[in-house]
């Protein structure tokens, strides 16, 4: 578990972490980092991550779960607004632009950036636009009956939506996919699910783990939404 807390001191320094109650035999971890844009509610970039790892059964689980947004709709009244002399100064100068804020600096990039018409032809139907990930990973080095697909997450609300993922029929890894109507019924959704055990494992890092036994299954969630 001593990954985790160097990550957590490299995240301290640079204050992006979130403390987090756990046990003597729980490890958690959180944090986020965004992209604000000025005159924007939403960000145009967001990430959060969580990360768990704890006993399980003879071994050990770890658990990542992690939401990335993108809203390139935020960039709209942002564009709308007209540019500050100081602050495309600052950029068009080839500046770091010190003297602004993240967001104006985002602003600013994202206003001189489409001034080019072929840029800005390309960019308008992203604007429109709200992308999302989500990710959950799961890993764990104990004896399980059902290998990797014990681990799939979420497995009630994915056999709500239809989704029944597979078991291995030849030994080999599994990896399937879906798409269709986003949730809200403005988008486009598409689920992955990926399941692997020990010995799909390149040769040289099954031997890393010795006798123990390992799999992994995970998700990941694309969607596409219209704002």
């Amino acid at each position: 578990m001593g990954i985790l807390n160097r990550i957590r001191k490299g995240l301290e320094a640079v204050g992006v972490t979130k403390p987090e109650s756990q046990g003597p035999e729980r490890e958690e971890l959180s944090f986020e980092a965004e992209v604000p844009v000025a005159g924007a509610e939403a960000p145009l970039w967001k990430l959060k991550v969580h990360l768990v790892t704890e006993p399980h059964g003879d071994g050990e689980r770890t658990r990542l779960r992690a939401h990335i947004q993108t809203n390139f709709a935020a960039l709209r009244p942002a564009l709308e607004a007209p540019t500050k002399k100081s602050d495309a100064k600052a950029i068009g100068n080839g500046s770091s632009g010190k003297g602004l804020s993240l967001s104006q600096r985002t602003t600013a990039l994202a206003q001189r950036a489409l001034e080019n018409p072929v840029v800005n032809f390309l960019a308008q139907p992203l604007l429109k636009h709200d992308f999302n990930t989500w990710i959950d990973l799961q890993a764990s080095t104990a004896s399980l009956d059902d290998g990797a697909h014990a681990l799939v997450p979420q497995s009630d609300k994915l056999t709500a939506m239809g989704i029944r993922p597979a078991r291995s029929r030849d030994g080999g890894p599994v990896a399937e996919s879906w798409s269709g109507q986003s949730p809200n019924g403005n988008g486009f959704a598409q689920v992955s699910i990926i399941q692997m055990d020990k010995k799909h494992l390149p040769d040289r890092l099954a031997k890393m783990l010795k006798g123990k036994p390992f799999q992994m299954a995970g998700a990941i969630i694309n969607t596409v939404e219209e704002k």
